[in-house]
């Protein structure tokens, strides 16, 4: 088989490969052309650096607004983290965040969003965790959630508003379940699932990874925009060259004047 064939399946069965094809094509023909225009009509030169300075200018307002909105090529989402499993009450649970416990922690409703989203995080970590204490979700109940920190600050408690308060004070969440026996339904049909009121209560202990969403974006806009500073800077470098030239020029005897022309 030739080159020529392997390189052609190659492109019709790795599309990693197509890909990267389309990339390369797009940024050749689209800052070629505008290149290519500006080279015919100011020069190779200055084209290069008109051209640079339009389009880091462009990527860096573009990633200014992806470090806004937390848009674009995204850093790691939030996600909550295993902090433990807690089998019994948590009344004297130890040292640590549950030290203390109910003190200086609020009940959330089983509805409210924070909990939805920790749920399913929280029965990964007790069926299948390092500390996993039961085999499915469907043997217990969920029957309190209890949340403690999250809240924002300043630097060094400082400056607690916005837009100064861009830190995070540690935010944990308690998901508290209990075994779950089969009650008859009053209704009929399918048996419900309660909590066993005689079982020990287990405790999930979630400690939320706030992640990095806008640390690409703050990246890729610190970098565009050092670029795009440096071809400004080339361009006036650049322009402070030709007025040089031109101060040079008019203070030479005679220039930008017609001399007679003797007879």
């Amino acid at each position: 088989m030739s080159s020529a064939s392997v390189l052609l399946a190659a492109l019709s069965w790795e599309p990693q490969i197509k890909g990267a094809l389309y990339v390369v094509l797009s940024v050749v023909v689209l800052c070629g052309s505008a290149y290519l225009l500006l080279s015919t009509n100011v020069g190779a030169r200055l084209g290069f650096l008109l051209a640079g300075a339009g389009l880091f200018g462009w990527l860096a307002t573009g990633g200014f607004i992806w470090w806004a909105y937390g848009r674009g090529p995204v850093g790691p989402l939030p996600t909550w983290t295993d902090a433990g499993v807690v089998v019994g009450s948590l009344a004297g649970a130890g040292d640590g965040p549950l030290r203390g416990f109910p003190e200086g922690w609020a009940q959330l409703p089983l509805d409210d969003t924070e909990v939805a989203d920790a749920i399913p995080a929280g029965d990964e970590f007790l069926t299948h965790g390092d500390n996993a204490v039961f085999n499915s979700p469907t043997e217990y109940v969920l029957t309190a959630v209890y949340q403690r920190g999250g809240e924002r600050h300043g630097p060094f408690n400082l400056l607690n508003f916005r837009p100064f308060n861009l830190w995070h004070r540690p935010n944990y969440l308690v998901l508290q379940v209990q075994p779950a026996v089969e009650e008859p339904n009053p209704a009929g049909g399918i048996p419900r699932m309660v909590a066993d009121p005689n079982a020990p209560p287990v405790s999930a202990l979630l400690l939320r990874d706030l992640g990095a969403v806008r640390l690409h974006p703050a990246v890729f806009t610190i970098a565009t925009t050092i670029a795009f500073g440096l071809f400004c800077y080339q361009l006036h470098v650049r322009d402070k060259a030709a007025w040089a030239r031109r101060e040079a020029e008019a203070a030479e005897p005679g220039a930008g004047r017609l001399e007679p022309v003797s007879r």
